[in-house]
């Protein structure tokens, strides 16, 4: 697999607003899902997995247009593209990937007030994640096992999604785990939500992996109160330090091509964070705009140990739902 990893605007944090207020009736037209042409990527028959992965990007779209990004500017969108290689290729040992284009929030809605008109620009995102997720089990799913995998704002439509969607049995016995990664699954969630289950094993399914990557005293951090985070070198949720021993390879992609770092870095789960030292490479790393904020490389610092986890995972799913 050829891999291009074009980082988010996360990064920088810094964006220009639009010039007006959150109108619903400013929103760009939703998606038709029933076109190939509102997916960034489909599967080819035959399927080579028994099974699917639907994934949803991260925030890319930073601009003084709109608070939504349209359909058009997401499929001219090269960073999009890089994303589906470079996070979402965790899953291209072990399932089908099906990933929509969607009106994504402005990267400008995280300097908003949680009470703020603009904030209602991530509902309409969601509901286009929500739609495509509907199509996806009425067209293609067809009793196929699935996983859920985001990163960022894609994860927060996704745990909302599984919030409103996986307490249906039907639904929930098809899940292989949800990779809700760069984005906080609380206390809260899980006590207002029974149905969601954080990953306590490696090999468990039907649960949550989800942490944010930063150092010590990170400049900025999107943990939020009460986060549970999972260890991606262990899968546990115990709080144990894992050593750099444990992580299988970092990928990493710039302008002298791809790199893979063995044993890149350890780390443990602080107070809801994953926290890991100051990278060897911290100086390569062109997304990092603040300090000990690592958040642009929650899948690039662990992408072999995901990519091994989402094997066991679905092995384990496959081999205990035989006959099924």
């Amino acid at each position: 697999m050829m891999f291009f990893f074009l980082t988010p605007f996360f990064s920088g944090l810094s964006c220009a607003a639009p010039g007006h207020s959150f109108d619903p009736n400013l929103a760009p037209p939703p998606p038709d899902y029933s076109s190939p042409k509102s997916w960034a990527v489909l599967p080819k028959a035959p399927l080579p997995f028994a099974v699917d992965v639907f994934f949803v990007h991260p925030t890319t779209y930073n601009s003084d247009e709109n608070w939504n990004q349209s359909l058009e500017g997401e499929t001219a969108d090269r960073k999009v593209q890089g994303v589906m290689s470079g996070q979402a290729g965790v899953f291209s040992t072990s399932a089908c990937l099906y990933a929509p284009y969607y009106r994504q929030a402005n990267l400008a809605v995280l300097h908003t007030p949680e009470n703020s008109p603009e904030r209602k620009s991530l509902d309409t995102a969601y509901s286009d994640v929500e739609a495509a997720f509907d199509t996806y089990m009425a067209t293609w799913n067809r009793g196929r096992p699935f996983i859920l995998a985001g990163h960022s704002q894609g994860s927060q439509h996704l745990l909302r999604l599984m919030e409103r969607r996986l307490g249906d049995p039907e639904t929930a016995k098809r899940l292989v785990a949800a990779y809700i990664i760069g984005w906080s699954v609380t206390r809260d969630d899980l006590a207002r939500h029974p149905h969601l289950k954080m990953a306590e094993t490696p090999d468990q399914t039907g649960c949550i992996v989800s942490y944010n990557t930063q150092g010590p005293n990170p400049g900025y951090s999107i943990v939020r109160e009460g986060a549970v985070a999972v260890n991606p070198l262990t899968m546990t949720i115990t709080g144990e330090h894992a050593e750099a021993g444990l992580n299988l390879g970092a990928l990493f992609c710039d302008g002298k091509g791809v790199r893979e770092i063995s044993h890149y870095t350890g780390g443990q789960t602080i107070n809801g964070a994953f926290v890991i030292p100051t990278p060897s490479n911290v100086k390569d790393l062109d997304a990092i705009q603040i300090p000990d904020f690592y958040h642009p490389y929650d899948y690039a610092f662990f992408f072999r140990n995901l990519q091994k986890n989402a094997e066991l995972r679905t092995k384990k799913y496959l081999d205990s739902h035989v006959g099924q």
